[in-house]
C-alpha cells in the first residue's frame, strides 16, 4: 500500500490597496481542491510525522540510544552517550509532534466532531494523539496537554503546562472512552496507514498503550498501576504480530517523509559506519549466547568482507568515539585489523530507508503481561509471557529489509536454557525487563522511558576522554525544554521550571521516576 503522505496547505497574500477584482473568488480558488480536508489524510500525516523524515530521528539517534547503552562511537552520538546538551536535537520531538502531529490530528478531530459519520476517525485520532502525548510528557515531564494544539479554536495561544499525573490520568480516560467510541456502523477509516482500517487492531493499540502506561506507574502509584494494568488485559491487549503498531516506510531519503526517519539519521555522513555496539548491549548478548547478536551487529574490513568470525564482536565502552582509544587489533590467527574496522558496528538492515519503524508490538505487550503477572496484577504464568516475548522478539527482526531469520532450533533453544521458574523472586522482574531493553532495539523512546522507570540495563558509567560531559559523567533524566517556550510562552514556561526547583534541568526526574 503505497500513500502520499503530504498535507499541502497554501497561504496566499494578496500585495497591495488595489488588487481586487469582481472576479477574485473564482480567480484565487483552486478547482482541484475541496473546501474541505479528509480526515484519513490527516490522519495519515499525522503518524508520518511520528518516524518519517531524518529529523524524527535525531533525538532516537544522539539522545536516547546511546543514553540506552545500545550504541556508540559515532560522533552525534555524544549527546546521549557523555550526556552533553543539544538543543536542536533534543527539541526534535517537541517541535515535530506539537507542531506537526498534534496540529493534525487536533484539527482532524476539531473539524469532524459534529458530523457524528466520521465517530470512528475520532476515536482513531484520540488513540494516536494520547499515544504522542505519552511520548512528550515520558521525555520532558510537565508539558502542554489540555490547551495544545487550540490556538486557532480556543484562542489559546501560550498553553498552561500541565501536571504529569493530570496527563496520565486523561490518557487513561482518553484510551477508555476511544476504545468504546468506535462504531461498526459508521464511516470506515480510509487512508489509514497505520492499520488500514481495521478497528479491532485500533482497540488492541489503545489498551495495549494503557498496559504500558500502567506499568509505568509502578514505583510511584502501586495500586493505580495495577488497577490500569489489569482494565487494559481485560479489556484485549495485541495477540500477536499483527496487532503491531508500525508504521511501514518506502526506500526515499532526505527530506521525503516516506522514508524511516532514524535510518536517514544513519545515513547522514554514513554514521551507521562508526555506530558501534557498547560493552553494556554486546557483552549481555554474548554472556546469554543471544542469536541475536550477529543480526544486530557485524563487523568488516576496508573491503567489505565479514571479518566477525576474526573481531568476535569487539564493542567499546559507553561515551567513546570510534576513534578513542586508537590502535589496530591483531586477530588469533595473527591478521592484522585496523582500528577503524574492528569494532562491531550496527547490520545495515537497522539502516535500511524502507525499514518500519515499531512504535509498540507484541513482543513489548508479552514483556509487560509477563511483569504484570510476576507482580500478581494480572495473569498467573509469568514465564509463558516471557517466553512468548522472547520468540516474538527475534521473530520482529524479520520486518528488517535483509534481514536474517533467527531458526527455529536456535530460537527454541535460547528459550528453554532462559527460565524464570526457579529464579530467586527478586531477579525476576530484571530477567523480564533486561529481554524486554534487546526487545525494544531501535526504539530509543520506550527503552528510555523503561531503563529509567525499572533501572535496567543497570548502566554503565561512562568513558568521558576529554571531560566533556556536562552532568559529571551523571545520566540525564528528561530532554530540556526547548528554549523558544522562554520567550514564547514565558509565565506557563517559568512556573514549569518552579516546580522542578527553578531551571530547566535535565537531571531532575519526571514524576513516575521515583529515585
Amino acid at each position: 500500500m503505497k500513500i502520499v503522505p503530504y498535507i499541502l496547505i497554501s497561504c496566499l497574500a494578496l500585495v497591495g490597496a488595489g488588487s481586487c477584482t469582481k472576479d477574485f473568488d473564482s480567480i484565487n480558488t483552486d478547482p482541484t481542491r475541496g473546501a474541505e480536508i479528509a480526515p484519513g489524510q490527516q490522519l495519515t500525516a499525522a503518524a508520518y510525522y511520528l518516524s518519517g523524515g531524518r529529523e524524527t530521528g535525531y533525538p532516537i539517534m544522539y539522545y536516547f540510544l546511546p543514553r540506552s547503552q545500545y550504541v556508540s562511537g559515532a560522533w552525534g552520538m555524544r549527546f546521549g552517550g557523555k550526556y552533553i546538551r543539544n538543543d536542536f536535537y533534543g527539541e526534535r520531538m517537541w517541535e515535530i509532534f506539537y507542531g506537526r502531529s498534534l496540529k493534525q490530528l487536533i484539527d482532524m478531530i476539531e473539524r469532524s466532531k459534529n458530523d457524528p459519520d466520521l465517530v470512528n476517525y475520532i476515536a482513531a485520532g484520540r488513540i494516536l494523539k494520547a499515544y504522542i502525548f505519552s511520548l512528550l510528557t515520558d521525555a520532558y515531564g510537565d508539558v502542554p496537554y489540555t490547551q495544545a494544539g487550540i490556538a486557532f479554536y480556543g484562542k489559546i495561544y501560550t498553553p498552561k503546562y500541565d501536571l504529569q499525573q493530570e496527563i496520565y490520568k486523561d490518557l487513561f480516560k482518553e484510551l477508555t472512552e476511544a476504545t468504546a467510541q468506535f462504531d461498526a456502523g459508521k464511516q470506515a477509516l480510509l487512508n489509514d496507514i497505520v492499520f488500514n482500517g481495521n478497528v479491532d487492531r485500533w482497540k488492541k493499540l489503545a489498551n495495549s498503550l494503557r498496559l504500558r502506561l500502567g506499568m509505568r506507574l509502578s514505583k510511584i502509584d502501586a495500586n493505580m498501576a495495577a488497577r490500569e494494568v489489569k482494565a487494559a488485559v481485560d479489556a484485549g491487549v495485541m495477540a500477536s504480530a499483527d496487532d503491531n503498531f508500525k508504521i511501514i516506510h518506502e526506500n526515499f531519503g532526505f527530506p521525503d517523509l516516506r522514508g524511516n526517519g532514524l535510518s536517514q539519521a544513519f545515513h547522514e555522513e554514513s554514521s551507521f559506519l562508526y555506530t558501534i555496539g557498547t560493552n553494556t548491549f554486546v557483552q549481555y548478548l554474548k554472556y546469554h549466547s543471544d542469536p541475536r547478536l550477529s543480526r544486530f551487529f557485524i563487523n568488516r574490513d576496508p573491503a567489505g568482507e565479514d571479518i566477525t568470525a576474526l573481531t568476535g564482536y569487539m564493542s567499546v565502552q559507553s561515551g567513546l568515539y570510534w576513534w578513542d582509544n586508537w590502535g589496530d587489533f591483531t586477530a588469533p590467527g595473527g591478521r592484522v585489523i585496523p582500528h577503524a574496522n574492528k569494532f562491531c558496528v550496527i547490520n545495515r538492515p537497522f539502516v535500511q530507508l524502507q525499514a518500519s519503524f515499531l512504535h509498540m508490538g507484541y513482543a513489548e505487550v508479552q514483556f509487560l503481561l509477563a511483569e504484570a503477572a510476576a507482580r500478581g496484577w494480572a495473569g498467573a504464568n509469568p514465564q509463558q509471557f516471557y517466553h512468548n516475548g522472547i520468540r516474538a522478539a527475534m521473530k520482529q527482526l524479520e520486518m528488517y529489509p535483509g534481514m536474517d531469520p533467527v531458526p527455529q532450533p536456535q530460537v527454541d533453544a535460547f528459550v528453554t536454557a532462559h527460565p524464570l521458574t526457579g529464579l530467586p523472586a527478586d531477579t525476576v522482574l530484571k530477567h523480564i525487563n533486561m529481554q524486554k531493553w534487546v526487545a525494544l532495539f531501535p526504539n530509543g523512546y520506550e527503552s528510555f522511558a523503561n531503563q529509567r522507570r525499572t533501572g535496567y540495563p543497570v548502566l554503565e558509567e561512562i568513558e568521558d576522554v576529554g571531560t566533556e560531559s556536562e552532568t559529571n559523567k551523571v545520566p540525564f533524566l528528561r530532554l530540556f525544554y526547548p528554549g523558544t517556550e522562554a520567550f514564547n510562552n514565558t509565565a506557563n514556561y517559568q512556573e514549569a521550571l518552579q516546580r522542578m526547583g527553578g531551571k530547566n534541568d535535565w537531571l531532575k526526574p519526571v514524576w513516575w521516576d521515583k529515585r
